[in-house]
């Protein structure tokens, strides 16, 4: 895997540095010279070409200037969001930036206007000029709206100028891809206080690679000597045939380190489909929630019944039901061998998810184990990776707001095993006697009802719950004097359970 890493990254760097592009941009950076600070717009060809200049300084200072607060306090406010409401720029090229940037503010809007009209415009320069023109682009991209042509921003030999938070805000960007640097891995510093962001075109020895992940560009660059180098050699050094030989001195394990994080990438995303696939599955059975409230069964109810009457919807239910299982059961076990910080970071993004799938589809689980003739679903027929998602639930001490009046026609019930124990109460009625399990079994039911923690379905005429109180209600008034709970069901206040004042 890592010799195929490498292979494809050597080939895409002779590509683009083959493609002619390099080699136009980084003439313009030589007309306009290294020696003082200036600006100054090129038009070739289908292109406008913006070159910064600045005279050379050490690039390797730790100096930061933190970006923070509102659009007077910070030029790249737009930048900032609740998860890193700040970052922190390169000190010497911000400063040079900042300098300049009163002045820019007419330039920057005849640029919008170009890429408003679909125009290339490519902004460059080169060490300390480059990392300006890097501020410049990302200051440009406020005014970039979906529909223009996105700048290119191209640095020779530039120093990184943004932070760890600055990284993290653009990884998962559009920004991300408006920046090429181009850099000689043996003659750019690099600076462990900050952080690369776009993509990298690296010159290791004959070869280029291109490489868009920031930890291994880390580890290609580093190079002491800060002086310019003439990137305009780049295309006659890369005449060679392209191939992964002794030339190209970078040590397998580099590559082998980018192959597994862009794999765990990979897997990130393919669980994110899966994810979005899983609420698409979610929103289906919301649908059949409906479709079963206007039956006067609820959703518990119309799964039960479908499964002894053949049908597509019982088809399509059942492969719902499988797909959610499969995929929250996997996660589970993902979950398990989780350190603590990781674990933080599951609850954080699918906790409430995994909630609405546990209240929604355990009843479903339900269901069919009652119907394969079983008992004691809780004790023998619960499935391990529900009982884990109810205890991360827990442990987070998420309480609702469910005020006193408010509507509760789309709330989910909150015991996902409410039920099994329906089921099995309806079991023990049969047998006439009001047991201990039996009471202790309304005890419950009246205080999920007094907190408001069941669903106005297990009302429905229909339903199973109801199915069991006309029975229960009979032996119920010989052998025990009434409750809250009988009281509440008799005098047919459970009509209006739910419903919005």
């Amino acid at each position: 895997m890592a010799s195929s890493t490498l292979r494809k990254s050597v080939e895409q760097g002779t590509f683009v540095s083959k493609s002619g592009l390099l080699g136009m941009v980084w003439s313009k950076i030589t007309t306009l010279g290294f020696q003082v600070s200036d600006i100054k717009a090129y038009e070739e060809g289908i292109y406008t070409i913006v070159v910064f200049a600045a005279p050379s300084c050490r690039l390797d200072s730790a100096a930061s200037t933190l970006m923070s607060g509102s659009e007077d306090q910070n030029p790249f406010h737009f930048l900032c969001s609740e998860k890193n409401p700040s970052f922190s720029f390169h000190t010497p090229a911000y400063q040079l930036f900042d300098s300049a940037r009163k002045d820019l503010i007419h330039f920057k809007s005849e640029l919008i206007e170009l890429l408003k009209s679909k125009k290339q415009v490519i902004i460059t320069g080169a060490a300390l000029g480059g990392s300006v023109a890097s501020l410049f682009t990302l200051w440009l991209t406020e005014k970039v709206e979906p529909k223009f042509k996105r700048p290119l921003c191209i640095t020779f030999g530039s120093a990184f100028i943004g932070d760890d938070k600055l990284q993290q805000i653009l990884e998962d960007s559009w920004r991300n891809s408006c920046f090429l640097h181009v850099a000689d891995a043996a003659q750019t510093p690099v600076n462990k206080y900050f952080k690369p962001f776009g993509t990298f075109l690296i010159w290791v020895g004959s070869q280029c690679v291109c490489i868009d992940d920031p930890v291994t560009v880390t580890e290609l660059l580093g190079g002491a000597n800060a002086d310019v180098v003439d990137y305009g050699e780049v295309p006659g050094r890369l005449a060679q045939p392209v191939v992964v030989d002794s030339t190209l001195t970078i040590d397998d394990g580099v590559f082998s380190r980018m192959a597994e994080r862009a794999e765990n990438k990979k897997r990130r995303f393919d669980r994110l489909q899966k994810l979005i696939d899983m609420k698409i599955n979610m929103i289906y059975f919301e649908w059949d929630k409906k479709k079963s409230k206007k039956l006067k069964m609820g959703f518990y109810d119309w799964y039960r019944t479908m499964e002894s009457c053949p049908s597509q919807d019982k088809v399509d239910a059942q492969k719902r039901k499988t797909e959610l299982n499969e995929y929250w059961k996997e996660l589970v076990e993902e979950v398990k061998k989780m350190p603590q910080s990781e674990k933080a970071l599951f609850k954080t993004r699918s906790l409430l998810a995994a909630n609405n799938y546990r209240r929604m589809v355990e009843p479903l689980d339900i269901a069919e184990y009652y119907l394969s003739g079983k008992t004691d679903y809780q004790t023998t027929g619960r499935s391990p990776h529900y009982a884990v998602l109810e205890k991360l639930f827990k442990a987070e001490n998420i309480n609702p707001d469910r005020p006193k009046n408010s509507d509760l026609s789309d709330l989910l019930t909150f015991d996902s095993c409410f039920w099994a124990k329906v089921e099995d109460a309806m079991i023990l009625t049969k047998t006439q006697v009001v047991s201990r399990e039996l009471m202790t079994f309304e005890e419950d039911v009246w205080e999920m009802i007094r907190k408001r923690e069941v669903s106005p379905e297990i009302f429905l005429e229909g339903s199973s719950f109801m199915k069991w109180w006309r029975e229960y209600k009979e032996i119920r008034a010989v052998h025990s004097p009434p409750s809250y709970f009988t009281e509440f069901m008799i005098n047919g206040e459970y009509k209006t359970y739910g419903q919005a004042c």
